[in-house]
């Protein structure tokens, strides 16, 4: 993960960012440097690997969120497949789903500022309802 060339594969950062390559070589400077940050990465890892069902529990918590609710996901998307986005939307009572456009994953690596101005809008729009 040193290298960018690493970091640019598919199973690293390469699917999830389209343009992130100096943020993630900051994001991985700390797990590269300091191993007590190593191990408690690889502890949290090791955590979601033994309870798989975990993500399932708290999905099936999700119908019963009654706030406004904004799902943002990417439409070029390599790593969550559109359903998955609907999916999650649909499962939130006050759902707004939005796609955003040159985007992988990482929206806040490859939109920043069309995520934000996301936000502030419903935000806004929350706010004075």
């Amino acid at each position: 993960m040193r290298l960018r060339v690493m970091r640019r594969l598919p199973i690293a950062f390469g699917w999830p960012t389209r343009r992130g390559d100096a943020a993630t070589a900051h994001w991985m400077r700390p797990v590269l440097e300091q191993p007590e940050i190593r191990r408690a990465a690889v502890r949290v890892l090791r955590a979601t690997q033994a309870d798989r069902d975990v993500l399932v529990r708290a999905a099936e918590r999700l119908p019963g969120f009654d706030r406004p609710a904004l799902v943002v996901r990417a439409r070029g998307d390599r790593v969550m497949p559109p359903e998955h986005g609907r999916r999650l939307a649909g499962l939130l009572p006050q759902d707004r789903l939005v796609e955003v456009d040159d985007s992988y994953t990482l929206i806040p690596l490859d939109q920043p500022t069309t995520l934000a101005g996301l936000i502030r809008e419903f935000v806004g729009q929350t706010a004075s309802s």
